[in-house]
């Protein structure tokens, strides 16, 4: 960490008195100082044209830029800067997803100030060049998995790019075999997608795939 013994942080997350509980916690270890708060990616770039930290911590689930984009963004115009994910979500997907971005951590929001700050310190320790650092295997009671299957931002995570081309297609109203013409491929390889899809929305047909679509605006 060049030239300081305080790590200079920016925390990028739309719920704002969290984001300010993080700081504060942080900031009573004595080497951490809070230079901002961005509610999303797009204001926390704004930010980084006057604000430089050593560390950003960035939450996954953010409106306009989310945190996976806006972790990209910051690791190839800054590449010093060091992101750090902090979520609710202990979702492998994601830890793939953020760690492809540039993240060198991704860190669960449960963790105790104390010990969110060791665990810190010791990315910081090695920067950008250490191995990926991960927290899981939190144990989930029935309240979190219904929770994560209610969570919009959760699932959609686990479809894939052509999965939504085809449930969109779908909402649409058209049937397997023009979805097949309109992507060029086979009516067997779109009945194995929808059937996917279900599976990992946790619905049983077609109507209510359409509900889910039109419920949470996926259009």
């Amino acid at each position: 960490m060049p030239g300081s013994s305080t790590i200079q942080i920016i925390i990028a997350d739309d719920q704002i008195i969290v984001a300010e509980g993080i700081g504060i916690m942080l900031e009573l270890q004595e080497d951490f100082k809070l230079m901002g708060i961005a509610p999303n990616g797009e204001l926390l770039m704004q930010m980084l044209n006057t604000v430089q930290p050593h560390l950003i911590l960035m939450d996954l689930n953010m409106p306009v830029v989310d945190g996976f984009k806006a972790c990209a963004m910051v690791r190839e115009k800054y590449p010093d800067i060091v992101v750090v994910a902090l979520t609710t979500y202990d979702d492998d997907k994601m830890r793939q997803r953020i760690k492809a971005a540039g993240a060198a951590a991704m860190l669960l929001k449960y963790t105790s100030s104390v010990e969110l700050a060791k665990k810190l310190r010791l990315i910081m320790a090695k920067g950008n060049n250490g191995s990926f650092i991960s927290d899981g295997g939190v144990i989930k009671t029935e309240i979190d998995e219904q929770t994560n299957k209610d969570d919009v931002f959760l699932l959609k995570q686990k479809i894939s790019e052509r999965e939504m081309e085809v449930v969109k297609l779908i909402a649409q109203g058209l049937n397997s075999e023009d979805i097949a013409k309109k992507l060029f491929l086979s009516e067997h390889t779109v009945k194995t997608h929808r059937k996917n899809i279900l599976e990992k929305l946790n619905l049983n047909n077609t109507i209510e795939l359409i509900n889910f679509v039109h419920k949470h605006k996926l259009l």
